[in-house]
């Protein structure tokens, strides 16, 4: 059985795939998984801001992989810190079809979170 993917695993796997994004996450960001995921979607967006379409399936297919063998805090990050920042929505994202980009499993995660922040809104509106 794979190796579970838990932060300092998926730190090493984005210094592999990513050297470039994972020397963006500042002393500061450091050991907060969180903010090093940020790292991640940062470089994701701004590929999608660009409409470069070959970055964003390869950052799409590395968060794929990372999630499939994540920890269930690294899970949590892949939909908190990752998915929810992206702008799927936007010119740039609807342009590229960055959604269809996403595998079918994350994109049942999006939707799925999608849906619960919908419902917190319409909450909200009849507090």
């Amino acid at each position: 059985m794979a190796e579970p993917i838990d932060r300092e695993r998926f730190i090493a796997l984005l210094t592999e795939r990513y050297p470039a994004v994972a020397a963006d996450v500042d002393e500061c960001a450091r050991g907060l998984l969180h903010l090093e995921m940020g790292a991640l979607a940062r470089a994701t967006q701004a590929a999608i801001s660009d409409e470069d379409k070959a970055p964003v399936r390869g950052y799409f297919a590395f968060i794929d992989e990372v999630f499939r063998l994540a920890t269930p805090e690294v899970k949590n990050a892949v939909f908190v810190s990752y998915l929810e920042r992206l702008g799927f929505d936007g010119r740039h994202g609807k342009r590229i079809g960055a959604r269809e980009l996403l595998s079918p499993q994350l994109q049942a995660g999006l939707r799925g979170l999608e849906e619960y922040n919908a419902e917190l809104f319409r909450r909200r509106g009849r507090a």
